[in-house]
């Protein structure tokens, strides 16, 4: 599904384009269509289209803040400039007329322009809002009796009272140029399903696979290719040379570094030896890329994926990478920026951050882009481990060692990390009489089990992740501070959603077309209005809750569109709909207000359900801000 959002060029074209767009809708294309008044700042929040369509001064807005996008241009004919030049004459009964457009090829038209309309024609250039201004200025200096232009200067010209005739696009343009776009999606659409199929068949590929063009660019990349060649690391890697993803590399037909079909070399990746093959990929009449295949050189082509899926089997590897973080806005962008830095570092890291903002993800991704990426990854909760589990699961025990143990003993989670990572989720629930122990495996970097008198040395990197205060919790005697000195030498925070708005409707589609293919349904779009809802909702739940919203409507949505009083029927919103106050800048688009159904009261079962988290965390969120409140309330 690729979205589409077309900008009609004037408020009372808005009806005939939404028409249009209710014939060409369709399952592999999701079109809004809006009016926009001319404001930069409504242009800010437009990452979840992958295709627009505008004119004039708000396309080349549009061009220099989403150069990557597939934008088109609605752009004027010589019929519709001298149908409103004509018109303008009719109307005003100007001597001199200004036309105030961005049209170079105009001005050898000139001479016919002004014999037509029996007046003297100017041309002002317009390029941008700042230009508009001072091409109406240039105007009533030049004592121009009547202007002919687009929508800015018209909204000058109002402004200021100048005779001012706005040139009207015709309906037979505007439907050229949408079913343009709308073809130019589609193709999107196709060229997105196939990199998605050869992905997945990648992927099912033990080795790491690239696949390049005839040129030598990348096109697409496997899992292992992805941890291999470190491509979380290269800018724009899709579309990049291959010898740039690594300068040994190759491709047939290559004139600087030749290969055949079938040819195999050597190259030092990472300080190690690995065999790489190239494959011919062919067409019907010609060859047309290159499968790149690489696998380790010291180990038998059975050893290595034996190894790989015996961790997988075990769920001691890592699940996600940095391609599975979504982050469209720019706060998120620089942490995971600063989580790749992070992972090619040896030091320990703290994550931190709201329930439920991500921090698992980022610590799978930090892990399966480290040089430990082929090694044990070991995530453990410590807030759902009992007390007087979590000494003999985190260190193991020996055959006998307390009443009820095992006959054959237990080999702890640190043990089970060894020369990989353990990520120690909830870090700040950890009880104090653990913490020294823990403390003492940070320092020594060696384990003893429960009821050994022999000590066990370990290779692995901690990364920790909580959701409190850990400050707090020092001073309330609950975390020891030489222990997070430890833990925190990399420090990442993770911002919750209602910090990073731009991020929500991304993550909203991508999820909801995640659940409708587990379901075999159609994914349901989401409306403007529901957008705007969505975007200011304050989000206490985070991503979490977040993913659950997504299922619930997918379940429950029928109709194809969601609309933002369908949010409420379906209770999307936890008990009270708490708005962000003062939210970022949005499209003006003419839209119908809905009137807004006030959500049912809910059960605490409920709302912790809503929130994707446990009674038992929601009890113990609940306890602490009683306990900060008594606090806040004693005399000081």
């Amino acid at each position: 599904m690729v979205n589409v959002i077309i900008f009609a060029p004037a408020a009372d074209q808005l009806t005939y384009v939404q028409g249009l767009v209710r014939t060409m809708q369709s399952e592999e294309v999701h079109i809004t269509a809006v009016h926009h008044f001319g404001n930069p700042e409504a242009l800010e929040h437009l990452d979840s289209y992958d295709a627009i369509l505008a004119r004039g001064i708000t396309y080349r807005m549009l061009c220099a803040r989403y150069p990557e996008k597939h934008i088109a241009h609605l752009d004027f004919d010589g019929t519709e400039i001298l149908e409103a030049l004509l018109e303008c004459r009719d109307t005003f009964h100007p001597r001199r007329i200004g036309i105030c457009l961005k049209r170079d090829e105009l001005h050898r038209l000139l001479p016919g322009l002004s014999e037509l309309s029996r007046a003297e024609v100017r041309l002002y250039d317009v390029v941008d809002e700042q230009s508009a201004y001072a091409a109406v200025d240039a105007c009533q200096r030049d004592g121009v009796d009547a202007i002919v232009a687009g929508g800015t200067v018209s909204n000058i010209c109002a402004e200021r009272g100048i005779p001012c005739t706005y040139i009207y696009i015709r309906p037979a343009t505007l439907k050229r140029a949408m079913q343009d776009v709308l073809q130019a999606a589609k193709s999107i659409n196709t060229k997105r399903t196939k990199a998605n199929m050869i992905r997945m068949i990648l992927d099912n590929s033990d080795d790491a696979v690239l696949a390049v063009d005839e040129t030598g660019m990348v096109l697409e990349a496997n899992g292992q290719a992805y941890r291999l060649y470190k491509l979380a690391f290269h800018q724009d890697w899709q579309g990049s040379p291959v010898n740039h993803i690594n300068p040994a590399l190759t491709y047939i037909g290559s004139r600087e570094n030749p290969c055949q079909n079938g040819t195999e070399s050597i190259i030092d990746l990472n300080g190690q030896k690995y065999f790489v093959k190239y494959k011919l990929i062919s067409g019907e009449a010609s060859g047309i890329g290159t499968l790149i295949t690489t696998k380790p050189a010291a180990k038998s082509v059975a050893e290595e994926p034996a190894s790989r899926k015996s961790l997988e089997r075990k769920g001691l590897a890592a699940k996600y990478t940095f391609r599975d973080i979504i982050a469209v806005s720019g706060e998120m962008q620089k942490k995971v920026e600063i989580a790749k830095k992070f992972s090619q570092a040896r030091s320990n890291v703290l994550i931190t951050g709201d329930t439920g903002t991500g921090k698992e993800l980022f610590a799978h991704s930090i892990h399966a882009a480290s040089s430990r990426m082929e090694q044990p990854f070991v995530a453990v909760n410590c807030a759902n481990l009992p007390e007087n589990l979590l000494e003999s699961e985190m260190f193991g025990y020996e055959p006998g060692a307390f009443s009820g143990a095992s006959r054959s003993g237990k080999t702890g989670l640190f043990e089970l990390a060894n020369h990989g990572t353990i990520f120690l989720d909830e870090i700040g629930e950890i009880p104090v009489s653990l913490q020294a122990k823990l403390l003492r495996v940070l320092q020594a970097k060696e384990i003893r089990r429960i009821g050994s008198t022999s000590v066990i040395p370990i290779d692995v990197r901690v990364i920790a992740a909580t959701n409190v205060n850990i400050y707090e919790q020092i001073a309330r005697g609950r975390f020891r501070s030489d222990l997070l000195y430890r833990l925190n030498t990399l420090e990442l925070y993770i911002p919750p959603l209602r910090e990073r708005p731009d991020d929500i409707i991304p993550l909203m589609e991508g999820h909801l077309r995640i659940f409708a293919a587990e379901s075999g349904k159609k994914a349901p779009q989401l409306t403007a209005e529901a957008k705007e809802q969505l975007r200011r909702y304050a989000w206490p739940g985070n991503v979490r809750e977040l993913r659950n919203i997504c299922e619930r409507l997918v379940v429950l949505c029928d109709s194809s569109d969601v609309s933002a009083a369908a949010l409420h029927e379906f209770h999307v919103f936890s008990e009270t709909p708490v708005l962000l106050q003062s939210a970022p800048a949005q499209p003006q688009f003419v839209v119908q207000s809905t009137p807004t159904i006030p959500p049912a009261a809910k059960k605490k079962k409920d709302i912790a359900r809503e929130l994707g988290v446990s009674r038992t965390t929601l009890w113990r969120m609940t306890k602490r801000q009683q306990e900060a409140e008594e606090r806040e309330s004693k005399p000081r």
